[in-house]
């Protein structure tokens, strides 16, 4: 009887953890000419996000969560990026910030809102900055 429980112990344990990797997600952001759809994202840690139909485009991180890694793609790179830390992200386009090219990745609890005020990010950055506390603030 003793095996039956540990077996049947081990075996919940093995679910629960391999359970969290079963439920994150993909989401999908698609450049569109000088634009990401969608333009903000809420997701959980340990989801990803890909960004596609990048032929003349690129993803550069310029407001993120305090320890969060730097992350810069090539013009014309597909990629992927796995967040694990909870925060507001904002990145650009860098060809094409001038149109307003950007977007927000939201993640878990929106730890860093208030420095992201206080940042005062401009033009194009500013926009998609405005539209992320807009959704978070919207959420409360």
């Amino acid at each position: 009887m003793n095996i039956v429980k540990k077996s049947l112990a081990v075996a919940t344990l093995a679910t629960l953890f391999t359970s969290s990797i079963v439920f994150a997600k993909d989401v999908t952001v698609q450049a569109e000419s000088t634009k990401f759809v969608p333009l903000v994202v809420n997701i959980e840690p340990g989801d990803t996000v890909d960004w596609t139909n990048m032929e003349i485009h690129n993803v550069n991180f310029m407001f993120q969560p305090d320890g969060a890694e730097d992350f810069k793609s090539e013009i014309g790179q597909n990629i992927s990026r796995v967040f694990t830390k909870e925060g507001i992200y904002i990145y650009q386009c860098d060809p094409h910030i001038g149109l307003g090219m950007g977007g927000a990745v939201i993640v878990g609890e929106p730890s860093n809102l208030d420095a992201l005020k206080a940042a005062k990010l401009q033009g194009g950055l500013g926009m998609v900055a405005k539209r992320a506390i807009k959704s978070v603030e919207k959420k409360k």
